[in-house]
């Protein structure tokens, strides 16, 4: 009897020791870091080609992106952003300061019936570049150059005013736009002399700029007062000065436009200088009249490049300076708010005709 039960306790012995050593054989690589035998963890081929290919092997690991840091410069104008309507807004250019990450999952292309595994690493920069293609906008078409005669309209003529509303816009992009590059064409002149006169030192020649562009006249051989003298002294989009002079005119059918050569409205205080206004909120103000329209286009570049209710403008121009020209425009004109009563709305009516009109087909134009 005791023989008996020494053979079962032995017995239970050998089925406890060989149960402890399937246990060590299983965990002890997890517990070790041992690679686990092929019998317990065998790969799909298509997972091991992926892994192969991808150089990512068995590192899991996937480090954090840093966030990207935005140039102060490189930031969207305030005044732009708060003011756009909705399709300017849906055209921006998405940047890190109002971008938002989509979180997208992205699909698993199935090869012969079997839905091919991804790793993390391939998820998340599967992911990144699905995320940066929805959010990135496709960039706008160059706009080629296009040459335009020196043909010069001193007055809208009578018969303007009686053309179906397809030809009149046209007639009047032909009558202003050569009128807007003459002038832009006469500001890089300036600009040019500006320079030449720095390079020489002559204080006399660049204070006479200085009283032009209404800046103090001293220290203006220091290279601040040139940089400062160069943002007052530049050119303004051609889109943007279509734009406000079809508003601002009646696309050339308003009495002022037609009686006094005024195509961008701009105000005078003394009767003798201009148009009475109809319903005119100060009794001393006029529309002020100009001897041709060539006076009138310059007149307004000189306004915006002087007045100090567009500095901002003319900030903005300056830290757009290599903008694309056909860009531009877009940019500047949420700083006109001030140019009208209206504000606000003022910009918004500015980007619809603009944008309806396709004036950004002339940034690029040029005097043959």
């Amino acid at each position: 009897m005791t023989d008996r039960l020494n053979l079962l306790l032995h017995d239970k012995n050998i089925v406890r020791l060989t149960l402890v050593l399937m246990a060590v054989i299983i965990l002890v690589p997890g517990v070790f870091k041992v690679a686990p035998p092929q019998w317990l963890h065998a790969p799909s081929p298509m997972v091991a080609m992926i892994e192969s290919d991808s150089g990512i092997g068995t590192d899991m690991s996937v480090a954090a992106s840093p966030t990207p840091e935005t140039d102060k410069d490189a930031k969207p104008d305030v005044d732009m952003v708060t003011r756009a309507d909705t399709d300017i807004a849906s055209s921006m250019p998405v940047t890190s300061t109002n971008q938002q990450q989509d979180s997208v999952t992205p699909k698993v292309p199935e090869i012969g019936g079997l839905a091919q595994v991804q790793t993390p690493r391939e998820s998340i920069i599967e992911a990144l570049k699905t995320t940066k293609a929805r959010n990135q906008e496709a960039p706008a078409a160059k706009v080629p150059p296009i040459a335009v005669a020196r043909n010069f309209v001193r007055v809208i003529p009578a018969s303007h005013a009686g053309l179906a509303t397809t030809e009149q816009k046209e007639n009047f992009i032909n009558m202003v736009l050569p009128l807007i590059l003459a002038s832009n064409e006469e500001i890089k002149q300036r600009r040019a002399a500006i320079r030449r006169a720095y390079d020489r030192q002559d204080a006399v020649t660049l204070g006479k700029w200085a009283t032009l562009y209404k800046l103090p006249i001293d220290n203006v051989a220091t290279q601040d007062f040139l940089n400062e003298l160069l943002a007052r002294a530049d050119v303004i989009p051609v889109p943007l000065a279509l734009a406000q002079a079809a508003i601002e005119s009646g696309w050339g059918t308003s009495r002022f436009a037609r009686q006094g050569n005024a195509l961008f409205g701009q105000w005078a205080w003394q009767e003798d200088d201009g148009i009475k206004p109809l319903n005119a909120s100060n009794k001393n103000a006029v529309v002020r009249s100009f001897p041709n329209l060539l006076g009138s286009v310059r007149a307004y570049m000189h306004n915006l490049n002087t007045h100090q209710a567009y500095q901002s403008l003319r900030d903005s121009r300056k830290r757009h300076a290599g903008m694309p020209d056909e860009d531009k425009a877009n940019i500047l004109v949420g700083h006109l708010h001030n140019y009208a009563e209206i504000g606000t709305k003022y910009v918004k009516d500015l980007k619809i005709v603009m944008r309806k009109n396709k004036l950004r087909t002339y940034a690029n134009a040029y005097l043959s």
